[in-house]
């Protein structure tokens, strides 16, 4: 059987089905935990990721509250940036304490002239589930800026 090759667009596209089927899963495995129909509190949550000293290029970030609710997510931007949606772009996270995830991996490009190369991953996997990040936020009124030093 001949290897299989990834074009630019479908790299792209494969990029952002993994990052979707991560937070899907996390968002799952957090249904339930607040109102239906209503909306709670939130307020606006921005910040960068990065590690050991260079930014993260790509990725997701997602705040889980720890007492329940809606979780919140954002795409890793070039620079490293992040602006969290909870229910509207840029709406932020539920006011108090989360747990928070990072996803971060690239996937080559390729051509069809190409075998696929494996994923790599650009944090440690652990950083990528919320009981083994070790990392936490307390999101509060007005604007926040949170950094991630990974």
């Amino acid at each position: 059987m001949k290897p299989t090759s990834l074009t630019a667009g479908r790299s792209t596209r494969l990029r952002s089905t993994v990052s979707i089927a991560i937070v899907s899963a996390l968002l799952l495995s957090t249904a339930g935990c607040g109102p239906t129909g209503k909306r709670i509190a939130t307020a606006p949550v921005k910040g960068k990721v990065t590690y050991k000293g260079a930014p993260v290029t790509t990725g997701t970030v997602m705040f889980i509250p720890t007492t329940g609710g809606p979780p919140a997510t954002a795409e890793i931007q070039p620079d490293g940036t992040y602006s969290l949606k909870t229910y509207d772009p840029g709406d932020g996270a539920v006011l108090g304490d989360h747990t928070v995830a990072v996803t971060a991996m690239d996937l080559p490009a390729g051509t069809p002239e190409d075998p696929v190369a494996a994923p790599t991953m650009l944090v440690p996997p652990e950083f990528g589930n919320p009981s083994t990040s070790g990392l936490t936020a307390t999101v509060v009124e007005g604007d926040n800026a949170l950094d991630f030093n990974l």
